[in-house]
């Protein structure tokens, strides 16, 4: 693999990712390596998307709130991302403070590199979303219940009736759809899932689908414009009688991990996964 010559830095200010920017740039300049950029993610602007799109590479210092901005503003660069984590789970971010050294394996050309798909939330032509984990339509009241049609490419395939649904990518089911008790999807799946939330029905399961489908969800409600659609865990979008449309917009974004990263090995660390690696082992 290629030696990383150019680096752009995005952090979160925390007291955490503070400590370690010091420890990142110092590591970064003993590699001979040059920084283009190094930016608060609030702080990003038109001069940083120039400085950062002649980088090799993208490090994202914080949890994966910031991996997740980080790449929604940056992935038309077409530059790799990869993650040091200051935050909590930080499922997309692969070293841990305490492992930071191995930025120098990294830095030095030793790496996977991952492609990961960008999706697309519309309820209208002028207003779209991209989403790399989810996008939820909830009733926005504990107390009120959605009437939903969900359909592929116009062919109805089923009605349900719950608090709201969860679309998530591969990329997301390891965040909020686990949380609500769907399914984990490998990111070599081309698959995405659809997890109804507190559904009134004893029959209504997750649903796995291939992520080239179109998904249109559409809410059979009096006043359906009450509820509220979130994407990647912001409220972005507004209803319209189009209802809500989910596309696989084609386009993907690069993951850098280190030479021995195994997904799995991920999920047990960082979900709380009981039976490490080892006791699956022959004797």
């Amino acid at each position: 693999m290629k030696k990383i010559s150019k680096i752009a830095i995005v952090y979160s200010s925390t007291r955490k990712t503070d400590e370690a920017l010091d420890k990142v740039t110092k590591i970064i300049k003993s590699s001979d390596c040059k920084i283009v950029l190094s930016s608060n993610i609030k702080k990003l602007n038109l001069g940083s998307y120039k400085k950062a799109s002649t980088a090799d590479l993208i490090l994202v210092l914080g949890g994966d709130g910031t991996m997740i901005g980080s790449i929604r503003n940056l992935f038309s660069l077409n530059v790799p991302f990869f993650g040091i984590n200051s935050g909590t789970v930080g499922f997309l971010t692969d070293l841990s403070l305490s492992k930071i050294d191995k930025l120098k394996d990294i830095l030095a050309g030793s790496f996977l590199m991952e492609n990961r798909p960008i999706f697309e939330a519309f309820t209208s032509s002028r207003k779209k979303e991209i989403f790399l984990n989810e996008v939820v339509i909830h009733s926005g009241s504990v107390t009120k219940m959605l009437d939903l049609e969900l359909s592929l490419k116009g062919q109805v395939i089923y009605n349900l009736k719950a608090d709201g649904l969860i679309i998530s990518s591969s990329t997301g089911s390891t965040a909020y759809s686990y949380s609500g008790g769907g399914p984990i999807i490998s990111p070599k799946l081309d698959a995405i899932s659809l997890l109804p939330m507190f559904s009134h029905s004893s029959s209504s399961h997750s649903l796995l689908l291939s992520n080239k489908e179109e998904i249109t969800v559409k809410i059979k409600n009096k006043n359906p414009s009450s509820c509220q659609i979130f994407v990647d865990g912001k409220k972005n979008l507004k209803y319209t009688n189009n209802g809500l449309k989910v596309i696989n917009t084609k386009k993907t974004f690069k993951l850098y991990h280190p030479r021995d990263y195994n997904y799995f090995e991920a999920c047990r660390s960082k979900l709380g996964w009981a039976l490490p690696i080892e006791n699956f082992k022959n004797d």
